[in-house]
């Protein structure tokens, strides 16, 4: 048998083994040394990943393998082929070779056999799965390395039904035929159109199964997330940037994806609680009107196919992106763009531009900026924009060029011409009342100066309404860190803030400088 027919055969039936198919050469070659061979990678095709020393381990490996056999070839059979007829010696230095270059097509196709074996395994996990119930966990990172905590959800998944639940209690629905949110604060039970929802859940189990075999990818480690063992996957999207997948060892799912650092950002998705495969009340996904509750129905919108259609629906000359979207929704005074992943709500704005409580402040079409959690909101051209879901950054950059996220790496309050001494004592005692329900004005930087001004004016007390009132109060900068806020009148001309416990959305504001006026 030749070289090339015998290397050719074990590369097909590896090849086989990783495609889940049979192979037509088992029980057609009387070859016992091939036979051999081949028991042997269906013995490696049960086992686990190895974990790798270093990259260029198995083709090292090979190599000194085979120099190995070599040199003891030629050892314990010197004597013999110097007595052997020329015809032998001609022949022994190919079988050589041929050992060689099989041992290392052997290791090589292993090894990306064991890759290979992670993501079958991963697709096959995901096909059985009817449904789940878990805690997910999204945090950014920025370039310079700062983290925070965006938000933390709770899933019920089944089919093609969800229900989330957020932090503060709004509970998303949807059945398949309908879509609805409930809202506690509000007392309300808001009706959605079935859109997608970008803000929802952006780490999908079977998506990422889907890609993860469909793209170059290689196993990199295994680390422990979330108390469990997982296999982790390095995943090369053509054209696009290298972003980790983690494979729970276990149940074969992945829980947690780690996307590109895309537009100086880094969103990492972890389920740090999930529950396979189990048990979920029917009436999750059950769509009911809690008693004392209102309902609203939001304006769903109409599908269009062009967006002169659109203009003629809502009366609005949108901001278009250079990137078209999936679907077009037009509805009086609106217009959505919907890319899946991500959609652009351009509406024509209502009273002054407020932002939310606990937003950072960036700057966009010259103007402010909102970004709260994963929504950009600003205004342009008498338009409001809200973009929410994955591409938010790249989309809206494509309606506002001059778009700044803010920057958590400036100095904002050393600028403070009077610096105020912080107990941290104190300020960690503040957190921990807020952590439990207390005080939750102090997640707020205008609130927070607020009450700092109106206490340089009353330091008895703020009695009844204070006497420097909230509209005087403007935040000016922040960037999620530091915060300025400027007062119209008063002893004090601007305040400075820090978040001296914790930096992320949970964290509260402390007063640590002002500028007298």
């Amino acid at each position: 048998m030749s070289k090339y027919n015998t290397e050719e055969k074990v590369s097909d039936y590896i090849d086989a083994l990783n495609n889940e198919q049979k192979s037509e050469i088992i029980g057609t070659t009387d070859d016992q040394e091939l036979e051999k061979l081949m028991a042997t990678v269906r013995l490696v095709r049960t086992l686990r990943e190895p974990a790798l020393p270093e990259e260029g381990y198995p083709h090292r490996l090979a190599q000194a393998v085979s120099d190995k056999l070599k040199k003891e070839k030629q050892s314990s059979s010197n004597q013999s082929v110097k007595s052997a007829p020329k015809s032998i010696r001609r022949i022994l230095p190919p079988m050589a070779a041929l050992a060689a270059s099989l041992l290392m097509l052997l290791l090589i196709n292993w090894f990306g056999l064991f890759n290979q074996d992670v993501v079958y395994a991963m697709e096959k996990a995901v096909a059985q799965l009817s449904n789940y119930h878990g805690i997910l966990e999204i945090r950014t990172k920025n370039a310079a390395g700062v983290e925070w905590l965006v938000r933390q959800v709770e899933i019920w998944s089944e089919d093609d039904k969800y229900a989330i639940k957020q932090d503060d209690g709004t509970v998303t629905v949807n059945n398949g035929q309908q879509k609805w949110q409930i809202s506690q604060e509000k007392k309300e039970v808001v009706l959605l159109p079935l859109l997608p929802d970008p803000t929802g859940n952006s780490f999908d189990l079977r998506d990422e199964a889907k890609r993860a075999k469909q793209y170059p990818h290689t196993i990199v480690g295994s680390e422990l997330v979330a108390g469990r063992q997982t296999t982790k996957l390095a995943i090369s999207p053509p054209g696009g940037r290298e972003y980790y997948l983690w494979v729970d060892t276990e149940t074969n799912l992945p829980i947690q994806l780690q996307t590109a650092m895309q537009n100086a950002l880094q969103t990492t998705y972890t389920f740090v609680s999930f529950e396979p495969n189990t048990e979920i009340n029917p009436q999750r996904f059950a769509y009911q009107v809690p008693e004392g509750y209102q309902v609203v129905e939001n304006n769903p919108g109409q599908l269009v196919a062009t967006i002169e259609e659109a203009v003629a629906i809502s009366g609005l000359n949108p901001l278009l992106p250079e990137q078209a979207p999936t679907r077009i929704l037009a509805f009086e005074d609106g217009i959505v763009f919907d890319y899946g992943d991500t959609t652009i709500k351009e509406t024509l704005p209502e009273g002054e531009f407020v932002l939310a409580p606990d937003a950072s402040l960036g700057t966009a079409a010259s103007g402010q900026l909102e970004v709260w959690q994963e929504r950009l909101r600003w205004r342009q051209d008498g338009i409001e924009i809200q973009v929410e879901g994955v591409q938010r950054v790249e989309l809206a950059r494509q309606i506002a060029p001059d778009l700044a996220l803010p920057n958590s790496n400036q100095d904002l309050v050393s600028k403070a011409q009077v610096k105020v001494s912080v107990d941290k004592e104190i300020v960690e005692a503040d957190q921990k009342q807020v952590d439990r329900g207390s005080s939750p004005w102090q997640l707020d930087p205008l609130q927070v100066a607020l009450v700092f001004v109106n206490l340089k004016v009353t330091p008895e007390g703020i009695q009844g309404e204070p006497v420097i009132p909230m509209s005087s109060f403007k935040l000016v900068e922040n960037n999620s860190a530091e915060a300025v806020v400027e007062v119209a009148n008063g002893p004090i001309e601007r305040v400075y803030l820090k978040k001296l416990v914790r930096q992320d959305d949970t964290g509260i504001w402390s007063v640590v400088g002002y500028d007298p006026r």
